[in-house]
């Protein structure tokens, strides 16, 4: 009789048996863990979470500190949600979450994310923010969705991310409303609002869409910042009156993997606050911090 393999033997036996065995090992892991998560193995970002539970868990007990410092913690408006690892993991902190995500496929993790933790206090939005109502096409590698980008309007080049125009080659039709309409559906708590933006080169845009929001209610304000490619941000966030600039600064550092590995070995990997020196300012920060003066003291 002919024989169809599932597995074939020898090289593919061995190959399924260390790999599942590794994954049922992680999954072990995830099922004791106090969130549980969606995540593809292709996107760098869901395998932080599958291996870890949440990406960039350091960032996130940065903002919960800081949230609660500054006492902005009525309402979250995460913009660029992605697949919710931010949503999911400070969701506790905030009354209300607004989770805003326009990938069509994303959005629907992002959904799963928040339902399967049963996190009523969260409400998602599939649109993107900008300084007007239009559309858009997000394009994104085939292997990281979390560095989709609205072609039009993002002000960072391919390149930043260390990939060409060819890698960016999925697309996907979304709708854009202006940011400042959105925001300002919550003005009985913007005073009390940490608002987060990763949007892969659309922040300078959002952010001066949100001027005269910043200016109005003082809301905590982190956003992600490529400061060499994105100078005109600069400009707007070190005028920015009545806040002080603040920084997340990783402590691991350069393109060797092989030397970023040791050095987590002995030293693992780990993120500061800082108050920035605009004189002084890295290449990257996962998050830059506006800060309401006064409010840290």
């Amino acid at each position: 009789m002919k024989s169809y393999f599932e597995i074939k033997p020898g090289v593919p036996a061995l190959r399924y048996l260390v790999t599942y065995g590794f994954l049922t090992w992680l999954a072990k892991r995830a099922s004791k863990r106090k969130h549980r998560m969606f995540t593809q193995l292709s996107g760098s970002i869901d395998r932080h979470v599958l291996a870890e539970g949440y990406f960039e868990a350091g960032v996130l007990e940065i903002l919960e500190e800081i949230s609660r410092k500054t006492g902005r913690t009525k309402r979250m408006i995460d913009i660029g949600a992605n697949i919710g690892n931010h949503t999911v993991g400070l969701a506790h902190v905030f009354e209300h979450v607004e989770s805003v995500e326009p990938h069509p496929i994303l959005f629907k993790i992002l959904e799963a994310n928040t339902l399967g933790n049963n996190l009523g206090n969260v409400t998602r939005h599939n649109v993107g923010l900008a300084n007007e109502d239009s559309s858009g096409t997000l394009v994104e590698s085939a292997t990281e969705h979390g560095l989709s980008r609205v072609r039009e309007r993002s002000q960072l080049s391919p390149e930043v991310f260390g990939l060409s125009v060819e890698q960016f080659g999925a697309e996907h039709s979304v709708d854009l409303v202006s940011a400042d309409e959105f925001v300002r559906q919550f003005d009985g708590d913007l005073n009390e609002t940490f608002i987060k933006i990763d949007v892969e080169g659309m922040e300078e845009e959002i952010m001066l869409a949100l001027r005269s929001v910043f200016t109005e209610y003082k809301p905590l304000v982190g956003f992600e910042w490529f400061t060499k490619s994105q100078p005109k941000l600069a400009e707007f966030v070190l005028n920015s009156e009545g806040y002080e600039l603040w920084g997340v600064c990783v402590h691991d550092k350069g393109r060797n993997y092989l030397r970023r590995a040791i050095a987590m070995l002995f030293s693992g990997r780990y993120y500061t606050l800082e108050k920035l020196d605009p004189d002084n300012l890295d290449d990257v920060y996962p998050l830059a911090l506006m800060v309401p003066k006064g409010s840290l003291s």
